[in-house]
């Protein structure tokens, strides 16, 4: 295992990131530091950093290279991105760098900032045609990414920190000053003409994404924490940029789930980004936890490990070795009720949109035991809930949690009341379906060593018959197989039959 660490230099702050990389190229965040510090505040002009700011930024940084050794890491990235050039004395800053740190400070240009982006998103999210934005300090960075490839991008010379100041949005907001400031904002938007296109979604990254998701997630009550994929819809986004805008910074101070350096440049994000969502046609908006850093993350793993293409398997996988599950008995489960959704779709009438939930709940069935075998359905279920998998939405992954925790034979209950505003009762049908499935495929391996080697499965209105071919003794199997008979009869209204061929 190796560790490093990435040290992010902003417009509004400054960040590290400690992350360890498995064998076989799977990374997870360890750590993270963020440091509040708004350096540019003028859209025209440029900045210089005083004594005490440089001094503040290198006792920072002492703070995170000390972290990085105590960790044990073996390389730390440091990077800069385009709004350091707006400094007018940025030399300064790297000659102190390379005075008390041994690092090898990179200034990232406009399109290497838009592609670790894209990077990040792609790696991380299923994405057919989206317009990405991420709206920084002094930047609004808009990307049409289509069909995993960019097609189109800008950089507009704006962001929450520059447009806040100009304008003097940071306190109490006046009515012309918004007018001028959106007037503004348009006028530069109008110039973009790819922004015309139809897109699926909206992409938001960053601190104004999570923010937003955040408050959003409190004001409805939301029943987890998770904001990656988190989705909203253009409404939504209105409501929150009218609630804010009649606040002053004492009262943006009060707003649930907005972190307090933000709550001076909350405003101005919102009327960027309900700009956007004004002029672009869009079905939604999606959040995601994965942007530029972890797009250096993810070139670093392509550089230097043999990393899976498939992101959805790259979680799944990355979590079973984190986890030191038993991959071979996951593979076959997995493979086990893959054969059966598949045999008997027309009896569950589900197509192939649920594929990634099955995969989720049957290889990761037992990650629970990772904590205690005991009750270790359960745990199942939370390690998941609370994992960041690519690909799934909030729905797709509290599905998939509620099946892997129902692949044992108890009465074990889906906690529906606290997740009602996610999953309805189709849904909960769709569970109970899969989990049915799932329950036969645990119990077709419950020797742990892949003794079905091929399932076969016929069916008629009274039973479903399931035959199967080893060059073993299956009675275990069998045995603890019909354990889901009376499940099944409830599910599927039929009886459960299965002998080895």
């Amino acid at each position: 295992m190796v560790k490093i660490g990435i040290i992010h230099i902003s417009s509004s702050s400054l960040r590290l990131v400690l992350a360890e990389i498995e064998e076989i190229g799977y990374f997870r965040v360890v750590d993270e530091l963020k440091t509040p510090m708004k350096i540019c505040y003028n859209l025209n002009n440029t900045c210089k950093i005083c004594n005490e700011k440089l001094h503040y930024i290198i006792s920072t940084l002492k703070t995170y290279e000390s972290l990085c050794l105590a960790s044990g890491t073996s390389k730390i990235i440091a990077i800069a991105t385009n709004s350091f050039n707006q400094i007018c004395d940025n030399e300064i800053i790297i000659k102190s760098l390379k005075d008390n740190f041994d690092l090898d400070l990179r200034i990232l240009t406009p399109k290497e900032e838009i592609y670790y982006n894209y990077l990040g998103i792609v790696k991380s999210l299923n994405i057919e045609n989206s317009l990405v934005v991420e709206i920084t300090g002094t930047s609004t960075n808009l990307t049409w990414v289509k069909t995993g490839k960019i097609q189109e991008w800008s950089v507009l010379p704006f962001g929450n920190i520059n447009l806040t100041y100009n304008y003097g949005l940071n306190d109490r907001i006046l009515s012309d000053s918004i007018d001028e400031c959106t007037s503004f904002i348009n006028n530069n938007l109008k110039d973009i003409h790819w922004l015309n296109n139809s897109f699926e979604s909206i992409i938001l990254l960053g601190d104004v994404g999570r923010n937003i998701a955040k408050i959003d997630k409190r004001r409805r009550r939301y029943p987890f924490d998770n904001f990656n994929n988190y989705e909203l819809l253009n409404n939504e986004i209105h409501e929150l940029y009218n609630m804010v805008k009649s606040k002053d910074l004492r009262q943006r101070r009060k707003i649930e789930g907005l972190e307090q350096d933000m709550a001076d440049t909350i405003f101005t994000s919102l009327a960027i980004f309900n700009s956007i969502s004004d002029l672009v046609d869009s079905n939604y908006i999606k959040i995601s936890n994965h942007s530029l850093r972890e797009g250096i993350l993810y070139e670093f793993l392509d550089n230097n490990y043999e990393v899976t293409q498939d992101i959805l398997d790259y979680s799944l996988y990355g979590i079973l070795h984190s986890l030191n599950c038993n991959i071979p008995h996951a593979n076959q489960v997995y493979k086990i009720t893959l054969d059966l959704f598949n045999s008997l779709k027309p009896l569950h009438h589900l197509d192939d949109s649920y594929l990634n939930i099955l995969k989720t709940s049957s290889l990761l069935h037992d990650c629970g035991i990772s904590i205690n075998y005991l009750q270790h359905h359960k745990h199942s279920f939370y390690i998941i809930l609370n994992s960041y998998i690519n690909v799934l939405n909030h729905k797709e992954l509290l599905m998939s949690a509620a099946i892997a925790a129902s692949h044992r034979f108890n009465n074990y209950q889906i906690p529906v009341p606290q997740f009602s505003s996610i999953i309805n009762k189709l849904d909960l049908k769709v569970i109970y379906e899969i989990g049915a499935l799932l329950k036969i495929a645990e119990g077709l391996d419950r020797s742990l060593v892949s003794s079905v080697k091929d399932v076969e499965v016929t069916f008629d209105d009274e039973k479903v018959v399931i035959l199967l071919s080893s060059p073993l003794n299956l009675e275990v199997e069998i045995h603890q197989a019909l354990r889901a008979r009376d499940f099944f009869k409830e599910v599927y209204d039929r009886d459960l039959i299965i002998r080895k061929k």
